[in-house]
């Protein structure tokens, strides 16, 4: 259970690193970004990004999960490199004619999602962008199953960097608006995708197996449908919001949105980096279905934890990185962390889904979901506006959380710590009721709040969280360190 857990943390670690460095200047960037870019202009950006995300999702066929399950289905080096090699040919043959169809798309594309065709241009290069990313997925997801953590989060960092570069350049040097930010995006895919060949080129033995292709196919095909629902059920209100409220409030309702998802960005995405590919090797073990359970109330931790941070501070951190035009954004924000939250869980339950092969209920459950989210923002939107989308938005995660856990109990009984999860969602609930009675001016407000969040653990500890064992392997740790700071200022 201990080397699961030293794993977890330290990829997770890595990864968090290079996210927390890549999205904590990027949102110092977002008051850069509000003044140089209109709330509308803003909307037609968020447009054009979930364009690229849902057409990733399709000509990507889901390849990447595929590869790493069958990377690990075989022990033999010639193997691994033969799966590696299937699905990188197979996807660039597909995703370069797919980019070939849509430029040839861009103006009635545009015409359809923004209202308008001048801003086919900027299609036609997103959809650059799509297959680049596209042919990205298999050498990432080959240093993702290496666990080469350092090696992905250097790329990202340096991927960052350059974007962030031409960004700034394009956007506040040149004054390019909404081109700089597109021009950037495909910049930078074509450094990434030469960093990523440079580090896995001796990987690849660049041969096709037609029938391990249909076995990954077989595979991956049916995420497809299940990632097109993921992507109805997390970008489907911006259509709905942009159809009944418009474009200046989808800009405002975006930029909450990307406040909500830190969590997912800074803590999910991290853990599960490594968790998806971990897993595998846990399942294989006599006592997989303890292990399980209690990684999940560690994984949770760190959810309730980071959402409690940024649903508790989010009015004073939106009232000193942007204009007053973007100040209604933090109405939505606590809504949306409870989501992710959810969603995150829903992530970790459907394990015995993937694990035993069954990826057609993870589609199932998606599409239910899908439809129910769609629903829920016809009837919410149209009432109640942006309000109305950050609620759909949680009740669907929570409605794919319990189902994931539903059936995936049925494939895989996990022993999950039910008493434990109570303790944590009550205790945050609770701090997070008491911070909305804090009304203070903003940085007596912001160190009030602070202090309040200071008592999180301690409470944990007093409400009877913590298990005898991890109280005193946190104790021996405390005593290592105390030992360690000794030794220091003796040198010192």
């Amino acid at each position: 259970m201990l080397q699961y857990l030293k794993q977890t943390l330290r990829h997770s670690a890595v990864y968090s690193f290079a996210n927390v460095v890549q999205k904590g200047v990027g949102f110092l960037m977002i008051p850069v970004y509000t003044h140089f870019l209109s709330p509308a202009e803003y909307g037609v950006l968020e447009m054009m990004d979930l364009t690229m995300m849902v057409l990733s999702m399709i000509t990507g066929m889901k390849i990447g999960g595929a590869v790493i399950r069958f990377y690990f289905r075989y022990d033999s080096l010639e193997e691994k490199r033969e799966v590696l090699s299937t699905g990188l040919i197979g996807i660039t043959i597909f995703a370069l004619s797919m980019a070939l169809v849509l430029e040839a798309l861009a103006r009635p594309i545009s015409g359809l999602l923004l209202g308008s065709v001048e801003y086919y241009r900027f299609f036609q290069i997103i959809f650059i962008s799509m297959a680049l990313q596209t042919v990205a997925v298999v050498p990432e997801s080959l240093l993702l199953a290496q666990k080469r953590s350092v090696v992905f989060s250097t790329i990202t960092l340096l991927t960052f960097v350059s974007y962030l570069s031409l960004n700034i350049l394009f956007i506040v040097g040149m004054k390019m608006g909404v081109m700089g930010m597109v021009l950037s995006t495909v910049i930078t895919k074509i450094f990434n995708v030469s960093m990523l060949f440079a580090v896995t080129r001796g990987e690849f033995s660049f041969s096709f197996s037609v029938e391990k292709f249909k076995a990954m196919l077989a595979y991956s095909l049916p995420l497809i449908p299940a990632g097109l629902c993921m992507f109805a059920i997390h970008y489907s209100d911006r259509f709905f919001i942009q159809k009944y409220v418009g474009l200046e409030s989808l800009g405002i309702y975006s930029l909450g949105y990307k406040f909500g998802m830190i969590i997912s960005i800074l803590v999910t995405q991290p853990i599960f980096r490594i968790w998806n590919t971990q897993r595998y090797e846990i399942a294989k073990s006599a006592d997989a279905d303890i292990v399980f359970g209690r990684m999940f109330t560690y994984i949770l931790f760190a959810f309730l934890g980071a959402g409690l941070v940024i649903s508790t501070l989010i009015d004073e951190i939106i009232g000193i990185m942007a204009p007053a035009q973007y100040q209604g954004a933090a109405a939505v924000v606590a809504l949306i962390v409870c989501g992710y939250i959810l969603f995150g869980c829903a992530s970790f339950t459907q394990l015995g889904m993937f694990i035993n092969y069954k990826t057609k209920y993870v589609a199932y459950i998606n599409f239910a979901t899908a439809l129910l989210n769609v629903v829920m923002n016809l009837v919410l939107i149209s009432r109640f506006g942006i309000m109305g989308a950050a609620v759909s938005t949680m009740l669907t995660f929570f409605s794919l959380a319990f189902l994931s856990y539903l059936v995936s109990q049925k494939l895989l009984p996990v022993k999950y710590e039910y008493l434990r999860v109570v303790k944590l969602v009550t205790l945050s609930i609770a701090l997070y009721a008491l911070s909305r009675a804090i009304d203070l001016s903003l940085w007596p407000s912001l160190a009030a709040k602070i202090g309040l969040l200071s008592l999180y653990p301690g409470l944990l500890y007093v409400i009877g969280f913590f298990s005898v064992a991890e109280i005193a392997k946190g104790r021996e740790l405390l005593h290592k360190f105390s030992l360690r700071r000794g030794r220091s200022a003796a040198k010192g």
